[in-house]
């Protein structure tokens, strides 16, 4: 196991210049998680932002976005209405089946995640843990397939695909296009676009369970839609608005012709308060119990580990099984245990003595204060024996010393 350092970034990100439906919902959450999220860590890796933590979860359900995204596609390509059309199976039997398409989409995210250096002791971990959830993936896309229909259109290569250039868009399907409204400072990118000569069908694809914050994400796509120039000249409205969900399909009312200037609006009011709120550097803190947990960056971020903060969040979720801890290493216990003093536990008061435990191999050395992830929280059943921490195979441990 790695020991990381807190240190801050070398330089903080600019204000996004266009705007997307995540970055507004990342910056009104928390700006300060936003900016260092997304600003430089050259020390680390050569890549924009901070190594990303990995959640199975999140990594599970962009695997079946990426398939929906390929066989959508092909479908598309093909001019297939939907998945139990006739020409569906040559179609997928070109692209080798559907559990070699999902087989595939897991080894490419995978893959990807090699250059990542937060996730490299973890890799055999996730690819495992995605292969055993193969049969569980598979079965969300045919679900999710099976419902979706696509308006009949004759086999082309520019219906199934992004076009090369930005230009207006023919009738038929068009998959992951990306909408732009440069006067607004707002872009975005819808999953599946459908044309017929008497509809406009948007389509968003979700893999977790239904949020208001879906509908308002599909509602930006009808409004960039209706002000992108290049994709859009005629200025063509949407007419309907589809979220795509594991477990069923959810109509979203199209906004009107008046609903759409009041939505160009506000997001322009928005998109302008969170600019404003990430000029400054650092960004404000808005910690919270759900915010924070997942947070991939809470280790460098100082006013999460306030007592203040630490006591306000464990009134809001309470003390569990799995916590962050900031503590010092006093003495060696044993060959994979060590004397610490805790500063900073939620659901507990004051520092106190533990025991910090290790089931994976690390160099810890005595003196060094830790910003410890995700570990095990023992308390004893009394107060005559130490708080017991236990570092894991998706722990992590961050040093707060000063370099050198």
């Amino acid at each position: 196991m790695s020991i990381w350092t807190t240190a801050g970034p070398a330089s903080w990100p600019e204000p996004p210049a266009e705007m997307t439906v995540s970055t507004l919902a990342e910056i009104e959450a928390c700006p300060r998680r936003w900016a260092l999220s997304m600003a430089a860590y050259p020390e680390l890796w050569t890549e924009r932002g901070y190594p990303p933590r990995i959640h199975l979860k999140a990594l599970a359900g962009s695997v079946v976005h990426s398939v929906l995204e390929t066989v959508t596609k092909e479908l598309a390509r093909a001019g297939c209405p939907s998945v139990q059309d006739a020409s569906a199976v040559a179609a997928l039997q070109r692209l080798g089946g559907l559990s070699h398409i999902v087989a595939k989409a897991i080894d490419q995210h995978v893959g990807r995640l090699a250059t990542n250096p937060r996730a490299g002791r973890t890799l055999d971990h996730f690819s495992r843990s995605l292969r055993t959830q193969l049969p569980e993936i598979r079965t969300r896309v045919q679900t999710m397939l099976c419902r979706c229909h696509l308006p009949q259109s004759s086999p082309a290569p520019a219906a199934g695909g992004r076009p090369r250039f930005r230009g207006p868009l023919a009738l038929g399907v068009h998959c992951e296009v990306e909408l732009r409204a440069p006067h607004l400072q707002w872009k975005g990118k819808a999953d599946l676009l459908s044309l017929s000569p008497s509809t406009c069908e948007i389509t968003d694809f979700k893999t977790g369970e239904p949020a208001e914050e879906h509908r308002f994400q599909v509602r930006t796509y009808a409004l960039l839609w209706s002000r992108d120039g290049e994709v859009n000249p005629v200025g063509r409205l949407a007419g309907r608005l589809l979220l795509a969900y594991p477990t069923g399909d959810v109509d979203v009312p199209a906004p009107t012709a008046d609903e759409l200037s009041e939505l160009e609006q506000q997001l322009v009011a928005r998109g302008a308060a969170a600019r404003l709120a990430v000029s400054t550097h650092p960004p404000a803190a808005r910690p919270d119990a759900q915010r924070c947990r997942y947070c991939g960056v809470r280790q460098l971020c100082d006013a999460y580990w306030l007592a203040d903060t630490q006591r306000a969040l464990a009134e809001q979720d309470g003390q569990r099984s799995f916590g962050d801890i900031e503590a010092t290493i006093v003495s060696r216990h044993g060959p994979s245990s060590w004397d610490i003093v805790i500063h900073s536990l939620l659901g507990i008061e004051g520092e106190q003595h533990g025991l910090l435990r290790t089931n994976v191999q690390v160099e810890l050395r005595i003196g060094d204060r830790l910003r410890l992830l995700d570990a095990a929280v023992a308390d004893p059943r009394d107060d005559s024996g130490p708080v017991v921490i236990t570092l894991g195979v998706l722990s992590e441990v961050y040093s707060t010393n000063a370099p050198g």
